[in-house]
């Protein structure tokens, strides 16, 4: 840590650290909160506030300028100082095992992005798109990877926003329903389906599949679909055909019947970015570091074997 970190921290703390944090999400000519504000939110008094604004000013971090009645607003911004004063030295991203060509270009396409930028990156690989973003809601990550239709459900749902998107087939090709016996010609009544609460966009998609018909549903791990089928536990369940290969000779594939389920699933198969809705600062950051361009470009050169996925 530099001295002039440590003097800071050990001053202000915790008030410093949040102010830095919101200023993140600022831009300048933006005005900043009043000291009365920053003093109830980080439950303080004034003096302390003004202590730690004039030390993030001192360290460099910021420049700002009072205007009198119309309050103080930013005019310049060291926004990799104030990440560092905030503690966000690092990012964290949570995606998809990388069990496809497609998340190892996924992966590698990040990888990739961020390498320029001076933030030191990882990524973890977890399996089921509503724990990545419980992850990401309790703080464990900064954020995760989720198919566009993924990402709306849990937007919905509350605690998450959507940043970014990697563009169509980013994520996954598309989806399909496979089946355990070839002589089925669909979804029908009296099947058993498989379906994974877990991973949004396939139950979401197996929902409406299944509408209309009575089947049963089996709560089934997604990764465990393409067994149960094999041993005939369960008849049909709606699958990334990415994963599907000539190998699978004891499963067969057909495209989505359900028209809804067709047009909900185009949605399905780009790669989104979501963060912590209280992270305003990663709304601006991710966008600055992670190029889109760049991704595709990688994750197709891998897709295409012109690129040993690296990750």
């Amino acid at each position: 840590m530099n001295p002039w970190q440590s003097d800071l921290y050990r001053k202000y703390g915790r008030v410093a650290m949040q102010i830095a944090a919101d200023l993140l999400s600022l831009r300048p000519g933006d005005r900043i909160p009043r000291v009365q504000d920053y003093a109830r939110r980080c439950e303080t008094g004034n003096g302390t506030v003004q202590s730690a604004l004039r030390s993030l000013v001192d360290a460099g971090a910021v420049q700002v300028e009072a205007r009198g009645h119309l309050g103080t607003f930013l005019v310049q911004a060291d926004y990799r100082k104030l990440r560092e004063i905030a503690g966000f030295t690092s990012l964290l991203g949570l995606m998809p095992l990388p069990y496809t060509r497609r998340y190892e270009g996924l992966a590698s396409g990040l990888y990739e992005a961020v390498r320029g930028s001076d933030i030191p990156f990882s990524l973890g690989y977890m399996r089921g798109a509503r724990s990545r973003v419980a992850a990401v809601r309790r703080g464990q990550a900064d954020f995760a990877v989720l198919s566009r239709l993924s990402a709306d459900l849990a937007v919905a749902e509350g605690g998450v926003v959507a940043v970014m998107g990697l563009g169509p087939e980013s994520f996954v090709y598309r989806h399909g329903i496979l089946l355990a016996n070839p002589q089925f010609t669909g979804i029908t009544d009296g099947m058993r389906v498989g379906v994974d609460p877990q991973t949004l966009d396939q139950a979401r998609l197996t929902e409406l599949e299944c509408r209309g018909k009575q089947v049963e549903l089996v709560e089934v791990p997604y990764s465990h679909l393409i067994p149960r089928l094999r041993e005939h536990q369960i008849d049909a369940a709606i699958w990334n055909l990415d994963e599907f290969s000539a190998g699978m000779m004891e499963v067969h594939s057909l495209p989505l019947q359900n028209p809804e389920a067709v047009r909900v699933s185009e949605t399905a198969t780009e790669a989104v970015l979501v963060i912590n809705a209280d992270r305003p600062d990663l709304e601006r950051l991710l966008p600055e570091t992670i190029a889109p361009a760049v991704v595709r470009q990688v994750q197709e050169e891998v897709l295409e074997g012109r690129r040993i996925p690296s990750y």
